[in-house]
């Protein structure tokens, strides 16, 4: 592997604070260390790194941190394990001053992978929070001496090639002994315009009643975004206080008065979901996504057309996790969700391993 210019200055691993130390002291004065929190980026993926150097980049001038970026390879035959330490600056006011975030770089092979917990937690930042972004696939068993001081654990549940099991793990790590993790989901973070969306077309006072009356909700959705639509389909049944129906391993759902919801989940070229619809014997519910804008449209029965536009907003990664870093309290729907999602979740075909 060929040494990226991205990650900075190469150390040995013994001398990370030391380097570090000689790092701002040949700033002159000129450079102001600030942290708020540690971000930790876990990745086994040599493609990511250099795109996670620049998020941290970017978060890193709007939320100051000690960011640790971890490159691991545990299935390498030889142990090896490789550092590097940069600085993310950027001037504040007008003064001409900088401040700057450290980030610690590693490169781990082999058997080195076993001192993950070992590095994490002798690099990490005083006791500042720590935010964990886990970029891949939970493992069993679970490292309780590492996930015990995890703050915040970010995943995307999108990319799981096994939703079912790995949503299993995220529950099971936020219940391990002295766990204190706050699931931190980006599919689920994706899927707030849309939560939005759909509850700003219930505002209105006519439309209110519709929603104990629905009967049928379909969503459409890209290629591999399938637990994309089933989170949003668990956010509504869990609100609705709506129970899963299974029958002959066909599945749908029935409300709190009895009546049958079915539901479709259709693949569609486009963003993630395209397109949303709900109906029920006196009114038709749709958003429709066109590029960075959601179309409404509420049809009632015997009545004129309904429509209206709303922005998406801000999608991006790093907006995301700026969100994420900044919030301090649980995604308390994130749960029900997912719960009231598990049988569709679970009948999901296992997707073939990447590669």
């Amino acid at each position: 592997m060929h040494e990226p210019p991205s990650y900075g200055m190469a150390v040995e691993i013994g001398h990370i604070d030391r380097e570090l130390g000689r790092l701002w002291d040949s700033s002159e004065d000129t450079k102001t260390r600030a942290s708020m929190i540690n971000l930790v980026v876990y990745t086994e993926d040599a493609a990511a790194m250099a795109e996670n150097t620049q998020r941290i980049a970017a978060i890193a001038s709007e939320h100051a941190c000690r960011a640790i970026l971890i490159l691991a390879d545990c299935a390498a035959p030889e142990s090896s394990a490789k550092a590097w330490i940069t600085a993310h600056c950027h001037v504040q006011g007008n003064g001409g001053r900088q401040i700057c975030s450290e980030q610690i770089t590693f490169e781990l092979k082999g058997a080195a992978c076993g001192a993950l917990p070992n590095i994490v937690f002798s690099h990490l930042d005083s006791d500042l929070p720590l935010a964990l972004w886990w970029q891949g696939e939970f493992c069993d068993p679970l490292d309780e001496k590492l996930w015990a001081w995890v703050d915040r654990l970010i995943f995307d549940s999108r990319a799981w090639n096994n939703p079912a099991s790995q949503f299993a793990l995220t529950e099971k790590i936020a219940n391990l002994r002295d766990a204190r993790a706050v699931l931190c989901d980006l599919n689920w973070a994706r899927l707030y315009p849309w939560r939005f969306a759909l509850a700003s077309l219930f505002d209105s006072a006519c439309a209110l009643p519709s929603l104990s009356r629905l009967t049928h909700v379909e969503i459409c959705h890209a290629p591999g975004s399938e637990t994309t639509a089933i989170l949003l389909l668990g956010w509504l049944a869990a609100q609705l206080g709506w129970t899963s129906q299974s029958l002959l391993s066909q599945h749908d759902w029935q409300s709190a008065n009895g009546q049958r919801i079915s539901f479709a989940l259709v693949e569609a070229p486009g963003s993630d979901l395209s397109h949303v619809s709900m109906i029920a014997p006196d009114a038709t519910f749709e958003i429709s996504r066109e590029k960075d804008f959601f179309h409404l449209r509420l049809k009632p029965l015997g009545m004129a057309e309904t429509n209206s536009t709303m922005s998406v907003g801000r999608e991006r990664v790093g907006d995301t996790l700026l969100a994420e870093l900044s919030r301090g309290g649980r995604h308390l729907l994130y749960k029900k969700a997912v719960v009231a999602a598990e049988p569709l979740l679970s009948a999901l075909p296992r997707r073939r391993d990447n590669g």
